[in-house]
């Protein structure tokens, strides 16, 4: 998965800051050990097509436009050791598996009992840091899908230790952080993922048992 950025020193730790109707939170991100673009192993020099790497969060962020416009740029990692030993430890992952259902399941995997930390998800996406830290560029790292791989994996062990209220239990609304406000979603709701579906949208509910069906790995 090639290592991590070139070292850059002198750099400040990042104070994190989300406004959005749903979510408001502020934590420090402590520096990590490199900050420059990645220049070895496979994804070296890699380019990573778009995102700009910001310390915040808001509406303004969401909803300008310009996050999404094509912003060539090296791929860069800051892997953080620090993140990785509390964030990623099996105790969280124990933690997060003993969930009662799927809305505390939801909340622990950010950021665990305490709302100014960060877990398993947000844990490993800052402790590679940069591109995998920003909303709009993470899927650009290579790593990105190993990460959510794993989600997908402890979100399957945990529907594993009651199949009949979790395989299909669902919780929040169909916009990221409910920003625009919107509907809570149903197992009916349709996804549309466009060429990875050549059936057309279909249901959640075909996308949340990943032992069984068209969707079985």
């Amino acid at each position: 998965m090639s290592g991590n950025g070139k070292a850059i020193a002198g750099r400040a730790d990042l104070s994190i800051s989300i406004d959005l109707p749903l979510v408001k939170a502020e934590t420090t991100i402590p520096v990590g050990t490199g900050g420059g673009c990645v220049t070895t192993g496979p994804f070296a020099n890699l380019e990573v097509p778009f995102g700009t790497v910001t310390n915040s969060l808001d509406t303004s962020y969401v909803d300008n436009p310009k996050n999404l416009e094509y912003k060539p740029h090296c791929l860069r990692r800051d892997l953080n050791p620090g993140i990785a030993s509390t964030a990623l430890k099996a105790s969280s992952v124990n933690t997060l598996l003993q969930t009662p259902n799927i809305t505390s399941f939801i909340n622990i995997l950010d950021r665990g009992p305490d709302p100014t930390t960060l877990n398993v998800h947000a844990g490993g996406h800052f402790g590679v840091g940069l591109d995998m830290s920003d909303t709009f560029s993470s899927p650009g790292d290579p790593i990105f899908f190993f990460h959510h791989a794993q989600i997908d994996r402890l979100w399957a062990l945990w529907q594993q230790k009651d199949p009949a209220t979790r395989q299909y239990a669902i919780t929040g609304t169909g916009t990221f952080f409910n920003y625009p406000p919107s509907p809570d979603v149903k197992i009916s709701d349709k996804i549309d993922l466009g060429k990875l579906s050549p059936g057309g949208p279909s249901p959640i509910k075909n996308f949340m048992n990943t032992m069984g069906g068209s969707f079985c790995y």
